[in-house]
């Protein structure tokens, strides 16, 4: 088993042993966050194809089901969060279940879920198991929170996976 996804599936069991029964705030209004930006490609095969890579995502915050916190003056909640992220007729869908851990303006996640792949020159074309990690950052307050974002894909094929700077905003 590649190091990356005993990592990803350590992380995933974590994040679900902290499930209880702590609140947390809303993240904006809905629940709701998009982001849009690029993805630079970490393996050399796909940045010859292009070392930039037009992406975007969003994430959904699930209500329904909180999570505990580790850290004092937090919150822990959990999400689904898709992207999108291509070059020409390269791309990749991750989809995750992610927790996500807010201090104040910062938020820090992790997730697994499957990785929907379209690459023909690159690697095979299919569904695999795919991992990722985020820092967020929120700017300011406002009625809309924007954030800026560094995201890092860990796919099911290591020729897509990659290092993703977004821009966005909470609804």
């Amino acid at each position: 088993m590649k190091r990356t996804t005993i990592a990803g599936l350590l992380s995933t069991i974590m994040a679900a042993s902290c499930i209880s029964i702590a609140s947390a705030q809303s993240n904006g209004p809905t629940g709701i966050s998009a982001r849009i930006g690029a993805f630079m490609p970490s393996n050399d095969l796909a940045s010859q194809l292009g070392k930039t890579w037009f992406g975007f995502g969003v994430d959904y915050k699930l209500n329904s089901m909180s999570a505990s916190t580790p850290v004092n003056n937090s919150q822990g909640y959990f999400g689904i969060s898709a992207d999108y992220y291509a070059h020409g007729s390269e791309d990749d869908v991750p989809v995750a279940f992610t927790y996500n851990l807010r201090q104040g303006q910062i938020v820090w996640s992790a997730g697994i879920g499957p990785d929907f792949r379209n690459a023909g020159q690159l690697t095979s074309t299919g569904v695999g198991i795919g991992e990722q990690i985020a820092f967020t950052y929120e700017l300011g307050g406002s009625r809309t929170p924007i954030f800026l974002q560094a995201k890092y894909f860990f796919s099911s094929m290591p020729e897509l996976s990659g290092f993703g700077v977004y821009l966005g905003a909470r609804f």
